[in-house]
């Protein structure tokens, strides 16, 4: 089961978005890329973190640029989960 750190940041340009980075306290770590509009449900729907976490994590984010959420825990097919789905969005894009 994957405990580790959650890390949200705020990344302003021409189309700001927000860095969301996984990394497991054993290793390993999982980065994505959402839009503004799509980093709560991202939390809460594909990471399936519990609500509170997510829209703390979310205000911070946005006010302070940067949210650092240490001893996350997710389990092992919501991490594997999540990564499918980011696959799916890169083959999206391309």
């Amino acid at each position: 089961m994957p405990v580790g750190t959650l890390d949200i940041m705020k990344l302003d340009g021409a189309s700001p978005s927000f860095q969301i980075m996984f990394e497991e306290n054993a290793g390993g770590t999982f980065l994505a890329r959402v839009e503004p509009d799509e980093l709560l449900d991202f939390m809460t729907e594909e990471m399936r973190l519990d609500m509170a976490v997510s829209v703390d994590a979310a205000k911070k984010a946005e006010t302070e640029g940067r949210a650092r959420i240490p001893d996350i825990f997710l389990e092992e097919n919501n991490l594997h989960a999540i990564m499918d789905y980011m696959e799916e969005e890169d083959v999206g894009e391309e």
